[in-house]
Parts: structure tokens; sequence; C-alpha cells
């Protein structure tokens, strides 16, 4: 897994991970980064609530049926006994 940094977005969007500048990777388990991803998601929802999101990042709703399920699939496959909270703006 890698973070690759494209100096334009606009451009890049389409392009593979190699035109663009590694800046930072690691190998993780899948159950780790569904966990790390879940956890990080239901923050910013929880900081900024669906309304707070949407007016913060304009284009795009909170993505919380796409959260749901990644939750849904993670402890599906992942066994991961982590806990796994579910935020009251789900």
């Amino acid at each position: 897994m890698g973070i690759y940094l494209f100096r334009d977005m606009f451009k890049s969007s389409n392009l593979p991970d190699d035109e663009g500048e590694l800046l930072w990777s690691s190998v993780q388990s899948r159950s780790t980064i569904g966990h790390v991803v879940i956890g990080a998601a239901q923050d910013v929802l929880q900081l900024h609530g669906a309304d707070g999101y949407l007016k913060k990042w304009v284009q795009h709703p909170f993505p919380v049926a796409e959260l749901r399920e990644l939750r849904r699939l993670h402890l599906e496959r992942d066994a991961c006994d982590l806990p796994h909270e579910l935020s009251p703006q789900e």
C-alpha cells in the first residue's frame, strides 16, 4: 500500500500509481487497514456530522452507506476482535 503525490489532480486522476511520487508505503493486513479506515471515517462523521461534512467538502455527502458496507465486510471476513462502534449519525 502506498500514498502517491500527483502534482495536478485534475490531469492525474486516471494515471497509474507509478506516474506519481511515492510519499509513503507500508505492508499491513487487510484487517488492520479496514479497521483503521473505518475508525477514521467514524471519527470524521462524529466530528462534523453529515451536514457539517457536506458544508465542508461541498461536492459529496458523507458516504454513510459505503461505511456501513465496509464495516459489514470487515466484520464478516476479517475476524477483527477490536470494537466497531456505530455512530448515532449512521
